[in-house]
């Protein structure tokens, strides 16, 4: 009998499938065909720099939080790590494969706490979440020309709302008790609950370094920037004008969007945004898709390294292993 795992990923793979060819039949496929024909080479090789630049600070973000936790690793063991879970991110859906490959891959060396682990993880995903609805919002702020767009100026404000007042909720000592009063109660949770405490409770832990919130906060604001800039210039690459705001208040809503866990590496989902934002202002659907795929094109490649980085430390790893 099937896994639900494994029922589950040929669901998403089937799901980004079917967007993919719905987009694909809706658009001009000539037109798609020649603007990748066109893309200027230095331009894009420039946005795959400041891509680099976004997966070595959000390493330099995840290794404060997993220092200031306790865990003794160096940066290079942090870069490592998590250019091995973009691989894990090709193959399940985006968020759910970055996160999930850290915590394999960790924890796969017992020196290495699971509770600190997920928790490091899980902070840092609401860190970057929360800095990149912040620049939607002054995206919006000072692009006072498109601020008649009343759907996109609530879907901003209410992911604030949401991820701001979940951040109090979630760190408020009575709602604490009121969370797992309710979890601890859950027959498919209650097996699970003294490991949801010890995460909790280093949760907390970090949370209580205002130092350390601060020190992550900024490396988030420089990730969050080389990650939208990496954009840009994908666009730019195949003569895409538009105003840069326009990246600043689109690209954080998109990236939201990708955190629905319903298609393999955000496949179909992220095109599907792009299209809905992107033509708003004027591009087209084929370049909007295009623009898409080239900055996938980013992750696949820093994907594909992952998956080498993943095949040598198994194989030293085992050859490291004692003989029987």
């Amino acid at each position: 009998m099937m896994k639900r795992q494994q029922l589950g990923l040929i669901l998403r793979l089937l799901t980004a499938i079917v967007l993919l060819t719905v987009l694909i039949l809706i658009i001009d496929r000539d037109a798609l065909i020649a603007t990748f024909l066109s893309v200027d080479i230095p331009l894009y090789t420039l946005g795959f720099v400041l891509f680099i630049g976004t997966i070595l600070t959000w390493t330099l973000r995840w290794h404060l939080l997993m220092r200031a936790a306790g865990e003794v690793i160096s940066y290079g063991k942090s870069l490592v790590t998590l250019t091995i879970s973009m691989f894990f991110s090709m193959f399940l859906p985006t968020v759910v494969g970055t996160d999930l490959g850290r915590v394999y891959e960790l924890g796969r060396d017992s020196s290495y706490r699971k509770s600190k682990l997920i928790s490091s993880v899980l902070l840092d995903r609401l860190m970057g979440l929360m800095t990149i609805s912040l620049m939607a919002l002054i995206g919006l702020v000072v692009g006072s020309q498109f601020a008649g767009n009343q759907g996109v100026n609530l879907t901003v404000i209410g992911t604030l709302v949401v991820l701001f007042g979940g951040w109090v909720l979630v760190f408020n000592k009575r709602a604490e008790k009121m969370i797992f009063g309710i979890l601890d109660q859950l027959p498919f949770v209650k097996r699970f609950s003294p490991q949801l405490h010890k995460v909790y409770t280093v949760l907390d832990e970090l949370y209580r370094q205002p130092r350390l919130l601060a020190q992550a906060g900024s490396v988030s604001i420089v990730n969050s920037l080389c990650t939208i800039l990496a954009t840009l210039l994908a666009a730019r690459s195949i003569g895409v004008e538009i105003s840069p705001l326009y990246f600043f208040i689109f690209m954080p809503i998109i990236w939201i969007i990708m955190t629905i866990p319903i298609s393999v590496s955000g496949l179909g989902v992220r095109e599907g945004a792009f299209i809905f934002f992107f033509s708003q202002v004027g591009v087209t659907n084929s370049d909007a898709i295009a623009i898409s795929l080239l900055y996938y094109s980013y992750n696949v490649i820093v994907g594909i390294i992952g998956g080498l980085l993943l095949l040598y430390t198994s194989v030293t790893q085992t050859r490291a292993q004692p003989q029987p």
